[in-house]
């Protein structure tokens, strides 16, 4: 009888599957194709999970692997194919130049497909669906002033509540997160249910909260996302399922109300829009169902409230540990507006200073590291590197935002450097907050502008201290999707 048999018969049947089925695993990961990009060593089973385990910030590790491997950085995390990728052309030859093969989104992912049902538009793979469903978002959103003037008195509205609520504490410390976000989220129920909620409104702010919850996720780390089959045994994504539902049930309300009052003659926001499309299509093969509209609606939501609540408490922040800078802001801001006069977007091209500050709020404090993954739809090459299908992609900004050769000094916040040798703003492209490509950020118009509105609103009204004894560093955050400054208080001292 042969060692083998021997040792077989020692073994139970159980033993034996478990034996075969970590022997198998491990064929299948040392069995690598040929040519993938160089990266951390990948374990059986869970991969090089233990590389990245103790990583507060994976940004901040990506790079330090991106200066050891390269710019394009293979590993797997448990069974998931994941390529890293670092600096500028590197990202832009993948986003950009080729777009068709790095456009779709790991919707393979087990939670992910739990909470979006793969509708929507942020998570949905790339093809005819997600063409046709960002197009009509894009046409719909700009006829009701998408990044366009039109929208500008919905924006200083909100800006002169803000404004107002953040006078009410006088000289006292208060948090600035809550009521930002309650500003910028205001913007979207204008543009999607026509009206806004009241700040204090019991539903207003379970979706703050809510939406909080989702948009602060980072999915990759979750168990069923990292090991498909454990999505039978475990739970660890019920929190954020349960955060998606009353979001999800609260929208469904508003289009039921809106079904009940829908007038085609009269078209009153993003909701009727959609509606009025659904009734021009064939119902048995169209995309526009009311379940997708319920994910869009949702989508609008998630990334249109929380990156710009946290632009506006990353520009609060710098302006108090920089008031040199602050001052600048507001003696620009003053020579241009006075005391009175509301900011509009004809104001910007005669605040230079003004622009290249919130130019460098968006570099230095690099909101989104690592954007939505991506991922391959096809076997690919890229860099001189083979890339296999269904590889989750995720593009570093921060390798970007911080490239010394782009960027000297990276850590040091200094508008000037959007500033030309007249004083003048001059634009960068490699400032990407909003990622590229198709992909890049459906709202990127619309915070933009809710960005200076509300930035040179805040500046023109106040003046932003840190109270007494407070010490907050600009270098440090909080990363889960989306990265936030750390909790502090601050004091807003009216100028007029």
């Amino acid at each position: 009888m042969s060692a083998v048999h021997h040792v077989f018969e020692l073994l139970d049947s159980r033993a034996s599957l478990v034996l075969l089925f970590v022997s198998l695993l491990t064929y299948l990961y040392f069995r690598r194709p040929r040519n993938l990009p160089p990266g951390p060593t990948c374990w059986p089973v869970i991969g090089s999970l233990p590389s990245i385990a103790k990583a507060d910030e994976l940004h901040l590790k990506f790079l330090e692997w991106q200066k050891e491997y390269g710019p394009v950085i293979y590993f797997r995390v448990g069974m998931l194919d994941t390529v890293v990728l670092g600096g500028y052309d590197v990202i832009y030859q993948a986003l950009v130049k080729q777009a068709e093969a790095f456009s779709s989104r790991p919707v393979h992912l087990a939670v992910v497909s739990k909470i979006t049902k793969n509708k929507g538009i942020v998570m949905i793979p790339s093809g005819p669906h997600w063409k046709e469903q960002r197009k009509f978002a894009l046409i719909t959103l700009r006829s009701f002033g998408f990044g366009r003037r039109s929208m500008e008195a919905k924006i200083l509205e909100e800006a002169a509540a803000l404004c107002e609520e953040i006078n009410n504490f006088g000289a006292k410390p208060f948090k600035l997160p809550r009521l930002v976000q309650k500003a910028t989220t205001n913007v979207i129920c204008s543009l999607v249910f026509s009206h806004r909620l009241d700040y204090d409104d019991p539903n207003f702010l379970r979706l703050m909260e809510d939406f909080n919850t989702v948009s602060g996720t980072a999915f990759l780390n979750m168990p069923e996302n990292v090991f498909p089959f454990l999505r039978h045994v475990l739970s660890s994504g019920d929190n954020l399922i349960k955060a998606s539902k009353f979001p999800v049930d609260y929208i469904m309300t508003q289009i039921k109300e809106h079904e009940d009052t829908f007038d085609k003659n009269d078209i009153r926001d993003f909701i009727d829009a959609f509606l009025l499309e659904m009734e021009t299509q064939d119902q048995g093969t169209s995309s526009f169902t009311e379940e997708q509209l319920v994910y869009t609606v949702f989508d609008l939501f998630v990334g249109g409230t929380e990156s710009t609540s946290d632009a506006l408490r990353w520009a609060s922040l710098l302006m108090m540990v920089n008031p040199d800078i602050q001052q600048k802001v507001q003696e620009e801001i003053d020579s241009v507006l006075g005391p009175d006069q509301p900011p509009s977007m004809a104001h910007r091209p005669q605040l230079p200073y003004t622009q290249a500050v919130l130019a460098e709020v968006f570099r230095f404090s690099c909101i989104v590291p690592l954007i939505v993954p991506h991922t391959t739809t096809e076997d690919t090459t890229l860099n001189g590197y083979h890339i296999p299908r269904q590889t989750i992609v995720i593009p570093n900004l921060w390798s970007v935002h911080y490239d010394e050769k782009l960027f000297p000094n990276p850590y040091k916040f200094d508008p000037t450097r959007f500033l030309d040798d007249k004083g003048q703003y001059k634009k960068d492209e490699h400032v990407m907050p909003f990622s590229a490509g198709p992909r890049i950020c459906l709202g990127e118009q619309l915070a933009r502008m809710e960005f200076f509105l509300f930035f040179t609103s805040l500046m023109q009204h106040f003046t932003f201290k840190l109270p007494e004894g407070v010490t907050v560093s600009p270098h440090e955050g909080i990363t889960g999707g989306v990265r936030s400054p750390k909790p502090h208080d601050m004091i807003a001292v009216a100028r007029n």
